[in-house]
């Protein structure tokens, strides 16, 4: 009988968490995370972050956040819905709670200048709020282009 002596080796699970939005564009995100999940043998978590308190300040948000989490569930994603008035700040205490190892985003649409500015803010807030060692991927909004990834 051989026995072994040491340490073993931990296998460092890959947890994905897909941010999304209550949009139909976002099953694009939930398929990116999952074929990352699958490709690196991950965990797929499906997150969505309303700022407020509530879902029901727009008609057809809650149906469609239901599509988006059957959807989800049929790749294998773990559902998580929240609520928070700080939702960079969520984020970062969601990734660092449940060991997130990359985060996706979707790139918004920027119309104009105020638009792109306001984006970058929020995105800067994510930035600071997430732990540096968790990867940010950009997802495009135009198939065909490569996702972007941000190491800090």
């Amino acid at each position: 009988m051989i026995q072994e002596i040491g340490p073993k080796e931990q296998k460092t699970v890959e947890k994905i968490a897909v941010c999304i939005t209550a949009q139909s564009n976002s099953k694009r995100l939930i398929d990116r995370g999952a074929f990352l999940a699958d490709l690196l043998d991950g965990d797929l978590h499906i997150l969505h972050v309303q700022q407020g308190s509530s879902i029901f300040h727009t008609a057809g948000t809650p149906q469609l956040l239901e599509e988006l989490f059957a959807y989800g569930s049929k790749k294998g994603g773990m559902i998580h819905f929240h609520c928070d008035e700080n939702v960079a700040r969520f984020l970062g205490d969601f990734t660092r709670q449940n060991g997130i190892t990359r985060l996706i985003l979707g790139q918004p649409p920027m119309q104009d200048l105020a638009d792109r500015q306001a984006l970058l803010d929020k995105l800067m807030a994510i930035v600071a709020n997430v732990d540096p060692s968790v990867p940010l991927v950009i997802v495009p909004r135009e198939e065909g282009q490569a996702d972007i990834t941000l190491r800090r």
